[in-house]
């Protein structure tokens, strides 16, 4: 039987919604200006599903871009429930997990490593339209899903936010006529469970609403191999509730509402090797530690860091669509989100106090936006403009007592706490204009263009977190300018030296604005194949970072970057179209390309910042195979290749050596990446299917910085999931066992150096059990 806690938590999913209703705010959502609810089921032998990539609706094999689409039951059938998960069945698309547990995503290379919570990502992530501004509030989007549309390349000319790598679009189940209900539920290694459930229901003839929630529990996966301790459960809830009112023909409202919260252990990292900034100052007690065992399972982590986050996210959104003629529409997306965070990490993978990290922080954003979409003749246009408003806040303060550089003055208490706070407002203008026009019968025309003004405002320093390092900051003052601080530094007080080595707070802005912009000729034979060209320039905006800097140079900002994208296709429905052949080349030319980086302090040494690598390229090719060669067995194939290379910079890598790093790869970037799932669904008897089936995915070798150096390299690694079950003719119960990394590949998607070397390993082999019902 379940248990009382569990049965708690999961009459919580279910009110979470109610109380979400609460909560201070109107806003957002939305997809396309086509019916979001559009099926994701086969549309015909080659199974391609309706997208609104282009803000209408499409079959996906007539999208003149390289775009990726799975609808909500493969998402299930494969257990992929967080984005991360994606970067299994998505070609090009790569998911590292940052030092204090940012997530990072990258697509063709193309991506942003940083983890301060304001940063711009490269790969924007939206829910029904609506933008997640930043990477850290990603994490509830796949919850009851009618499919997942991954955009790749330079986005901006659709989209409400630029982004150079492109966009992972989530769209949620919508209510439809019926009455529908659902649940999932699945047990797996480790005490796992998941508990999910819909009710979608017409209230009325002209409302329908549609309550989804979710529930993580349990799953201790890592072993602390220095004493008997274990780390890794989920306690994660979310919820939604969805409202669709069309009190006309030609107006509807959908409002969203929607949160969660995550209670969960952070992971904490693998020791590979002792790498102290001082040798000399080195405590013998942290060099004894012993390295990690090559097991997903080992690590090490502090006692006295709890290791948990305690974050919570709600949003509220709203959107209108107005029908103000046959031809067009006057679509509005409105949001408002909160998200609050409360975290610890172990950054230095021993039982000591080297670099543990408590990262406290807020994000709170609206966003607004406006647009008319209509057709004439043979053009189809769309016309918009956008606003956001995005305040983040938050500090990252590091205990340091065992560090082997932490004496500052000789005499004076040393450095057990590192402290710094920062505060950005991010506010953006933008308006935007798209058309495609039949220039013949079989040969469409589009273009596109988006001017954005993005203004970014900063304050922060780094500030006395143990009341005894200001004691050294006065005195250093005096040793580089030869007299006391003009205004002494009191305990608590900020350190961050100004140019003219006086401690104060940094107060800086940075305003940019850009054009981005896409061209294309896309042409349809009879058979509706198509071949495709398209040249796009995509802009990602600037950034302020949130480090412990001793020097307001520290903190100086990263510019915006931007992308000039070239990109060739076709896509080719062959064998009475039971086959279904796609292809791509690509050239991207980078200029500015944001990365974190080291720089020289000139208290602490190498510290990291932001910088922009000046120029350098990538180009590749991509194709993917959907085959379905008999009834029941279905073959999806694909593979990436990409080539980065570094132009121009000159700098220190993630191991502090300075050197020009011209012709390096760009970190995070795997040169190959393959994806396979095939399954076979067969009749059983006149009332039940057998299924089953396997994903293979393949991520060559790469590294977390530029120059390769071994110590940062990860490892190329084949990943293999497995699949077996019944469900009934009906399709509304569905029983099966899974097993994931059944042969136990040992990996890791992310390496760090600092006084200790590290990695954060991937999961070892799980498996379990599944079972869904439908009503």
């Amino acid at each position: 039987m379940m248990s009382k806690g569990v049965a708690a938590r999961l009459c919580a999913g279910v009110t979470y919604i109610a109380l979400m209703a609460a909560a201070p705010a109107m806003a957002q959502t939305a997809e396309a200006d086509g019916d979001d609810s559009a099926t994701s089921a086969p549309a015909d032998n080659a199974g391609e599903i309706i997208v609104t990539a282009q803000r209408r609706e499409q079959s996906l094999n007539s999208v003149p871009m390289s775009i990726t689409a799975i609808g909500g039951d493969q998402l299930v059938s494969q257990g992929i429930s967080t984005v991360a998960d994606l970067a299994k069945i998505v070609p090009g698309l790569t998911f590292t997990q940052s030092q204090i547990a940012t997530p990072v995503y990258t697509i063709r290379g193309v991506g942003f490593y940083e983890s301060t919570l304001a940063a711009s990502p490269a790969v924007s992530v939206y829910v029904d339209e609506v933008p997640l501004p930043f990477a850290i509030l990603t994490q509830g989007a796949a919850l009851d899903l009618s499919r997942v549309e991954v955009l790749k390349g330079p986005q901006g000319t659709l989209y409400g936010q630029n982004a150079t790598g492109g966009a992972i679009n989530y769209i949620s189940a919508k209510p439809g006529n019926d009455f529908e209900a659902g649940a999932d539920a699945s047990f797996g290694r480790f005490g796992a469970l998941e508990l999910s459930g819909f009710v979608s229901a017409p209230v009325t003839d002209t409302l329908g609403v549609r309550l989804s929630a979710r529930i993580d529990e349990g799953g201790a996966w890592q072993q602390n191999y220095t004493r008997d301790d274990k780390l890794g459960s989920a306690r994660r809830i979310a919820g939604r509730a969805l409202v669709v009112w069309n009190p006309t023909d030609t107006l509807e409202f959908t409002l969203n509402l929607n949160g969660w919260r995550d209670k969960s252990d952070v992971q904490a990292p693998q020791l590979t090797a002792h790498t102290p900034y001082n040798p000399a100052g080195a405590y013998p007690y942290v060099l004894a530690t012993p390295l990690a065992p090559e097991n997903a399972r080992a690590a090490n982590w502090s006692a006295s860091t709890p290791m948990r986050r305690d974050d919570d996210f709600y949003q509220a959104s709203l959107r209108t669509d107005l029908d103000l003629s046959d031809d067009v529409r006057l679509t509005s997306i409105t949001s408002w989100l909160e998200f609050n965070t409360d975290a610890t990490q172990d950054l230095d993978a021993t039982q000591w106090r080297q670099l543990d990290s408590y990262t406290p922080g807020s994000v709170k954003s609206f966003f607004q936006e406006l647009r008319l979409t209509g057709t004439s003749g043979d053009a189809r246009w769309i016309l918009g403009a956008n606003y956001s408003r995005d305040k983040a806040s938050e500090r990252q303060i590091l205990f340091t007592n065992d560090l082997s550089s932490n004496v500052i003055i000789p005499g004076l208490p040393i450095l057990t706490v590192s402290a710094v706070f920062t505060n950005q407002q991010v506010t953006t203008y933008a308006g935007y204009a798209n058309v495609e026009y039949d220039l013949t019968p079989n040969l469409t025309a589009q273009g596109g263009i988006r001017y954005t003004r993005n203004e970014r405002s900063f304050n922060g320093c780094g500030y006395d977190g143990d009341g005894t390092t200001y004691l050294s900051f006065n005195v250093l003052t005096e040793l580089f300018t030869g007299a006391p601080p003009i205004t002494p530094i009191p305990a608590g007080g900020c350190l961050t030296f100004s140019p003219e080595f006086q401690p104060s707070l940094v107060v800086d802005e940075l305003k940019q604005d850009n054009i981005s912009w896409r061209g294309g000729l896309t042409y349809t034979f009879d058979n509706r194949a198509i071949i495709y060209a398209n040249i796009s320039r995509g802009w990602k905006a600037g950034g302020f970072p949130t480090v412990p800097a001793s020097s307001f140079t520290g903190f100086l900002p990263a510019t915006q970057e931007s992308l000039l994208a070239y990109e060739a296709g076709f896509k080719l429905p062959l064998a009475d179209r039971t086959l279904q052949f796609n292809a791509a080349g690509f050239y991207y030319d980078y200029k500015d390309k944001q990365v974190r980086g080291r720089i020289l302090d000139p208290i602490f040494g190498l510290l990291e910042r932001l910088v922009n690598i000046p120029t350098s390229h990538i180009y590749g090719v991509e194709a993917a195979i959907d085959w379905r060669p008999v009834e029941g067995l279905t073959a999806n194939l694909s593979g990436t290749y990409v080539k980065s290379r570094i132009d121009e910079f000159t700098g220190y890598n993630g191991t502090g050596v300075f050197a020009d790093y011209e012709g390096s790869a760009f970190p995070f970037t795997p040169k190959w990446q393959l994806t396979g799932d095939i399954q076979y669904k067969f009749p059983v008897n006149d009332r039940w299917n057998g299924v089953v089936g396997t994903n293979v995915n393949y991520n060559s070798a790469t590294n977390s910085t530029f120059g390769d150096p071994a110590i940062l390299r990860i490892n190329a690694r084949t990943l293999v999931d497995v699949r077996a079950g019944v469900e009934s003719e009906d399709g509304k119960l569905r029983v099966q066992l899974w097993g994931r990394n059944i042969f136990n590949e040992y990996y890791w998607n992310s390496t760090f150096q600092a006084d200790t070397a590290w990695r954060m390993a991937g999961r070892p082999a799980t498996y379990g059990i599944s079972v869904g019902w439908r009503y």
